[in-house]
């Protein structure tokens, strides 16, 4: 492997999603796209797939894909937990945990804790919702 390309995540709200990644976390948006076609129904194992993509990158060039199905298929809600097999969470680093989280919180955005300071006092760090429902770590790296 030479490294992790970028992260996915499909929602179902593509106003609410661009605004929390790009006005509240600072994402800029790198590419937008609308995908269907053969490749994209194989892919995603959904035939006649139409799809608007964004490419959301961060100061550290980091990326983000949003993914927006226009004609979705009939699913259940997810029930993913912080403690579910498989992937639960992506996680970002914020310069000041404390100020974002309460700007957050004004916002609606739901957390699962006040920032915590981590085991060995390294981080502080919280769980919040994503608009997509999603887990979302926020960490601030502790000076010493």
């Amino acid at each position: 492997m030479i490294k992790i390309r970028h992260t996915g995540l499909v929602t179902n709200n593509l106003k609410s999603s661009l605004l929390f990644w790009t006005k509240y976390l600072k994402f800029k948006i790198k590419i937008e796209m609308n995908e269907d076609g053969n490749l994209i129904d194989k892919i995603m194992l959904y035939p006649n797939a139409k799809v608007k993509t964004y490419k959301l990158i961060d100061s550290n060039k980091m990326i983000l894909e949003l993914l927006y199905f226009k004609n979705p298929p009939k699913i259940k809600k997810n029930k993913i937990k912080p403690y579910t097999n498989g992937f639960t969470h992506i996680s970002v680093t914020v310069k000041d945990l404390d100020k974002l989280y309460k700007f957050l919180r004004k916002k609606k955005i739901k957390f699962n804790s006040k920032p915590q300071l981590s085991s060995d006092g390294n981080v502080l760090m919280t769980y919040c919702r994503t608009p997509e429902g999603a887990f979302l770590e926020l960490v601030q790296e502790l000076k010493k």
